[in-house]
């Protein structure tokens, strides 16, 4: 699917790591107007790269690349700053049916659960647009 889809991924990528350190940052970044370049800091640092984002020097490297404070990356990674924030998230996330992981909540209306083809996608989006244009 990644290459159908023209995406760079590795083939060297030996485990999954535990990710909430680095959703941790990503909210941080949020908070600071980074969120867009950090998240892709880090789905680019794990797919394409290979690199362990469960590892707290690569996430202060991916953090610091987009000009977060390292005290503040080091106060985030030593701390649980944000979980309350991930839970909330989660439970909403949960709340509307969502369980898979990627699940994505398109214009705080539909849930897409899972991997799915770019065509899904289409169509959640220009089925949107028509209930926002008729009113």
């Amino acid at each position: 699917m990644f290459d159908a889809a023209g995406l760079p991924y590795s083939r060297e990528i030996t485990h999954v790591p535990n990710s909430r350190r680095a959703q941790q940052l990503i909210e941080l970044a949020r908070d600071r107007g980074r969120h867009d370049e950090l998240h892709h800091r880090v789905m680019d640092a794990y797919w394409h790269r290979a690199r362990d984002i469960g590892d707290p020097a690569v996430l202060r490297e991916e953090a610091a690349a987009v000009g977060l404070d390292a005290g503040e990356i080091a106060d985030v990674l030593a701390g649980e700053q944000y979980i309350d924030r991930l839970e909330a998230q989660t439970r909403a996330l949960h709340e509307t049916g969502g369980g898979g992981v990627p699940a994505w909540v398109i214009d705080d209306r539909v849930l897409v659960p899972g991997a799915q083809p770019h065509d899904v996608f289409e169509r959640v989006i220009e089925r949107l647009r028509g209930e926002d244009a008729d009113g």
